[in-house]
């Protein structure tokens, strides 16, 4: 893992928010064309720092003899 923590991942999706929020304006094309070109390595980083997080919380709560519930976010299994 990269060493890094939940708090990364926090100010990540802050970052992600404020470029959302600035998307949202009334923005001229080529200035949204250059935030989407920024943005969208922005949200897999984020992605992929939730995943080896939750990995990590699954790994630790099996060396600790911690059940988890199941994780069931309402979508179809098939």
């Amino acid at each position: 893992m990269s060493g890094r923590d939940w708090r990364h991942l926090r100010e990540r999706l802050h970052d992600l928010a404020d470029l959302g929020d600035a998307l949202a304006s009334d923005m001229p094309v080529g200035d949204a064309r250059f935030l989407y070109a920024i943005i969208e390595p922005m949200a897999e980083d984020a992605a992929r720092l939730a995943r080896d997080l939750a990995t990590v919380l699954v790994n630790e709560a099996a060396e600790n003899g911690v059940e988890l519930p199941p994780l069931d976010l309402g979508g179809d299994a098939s």
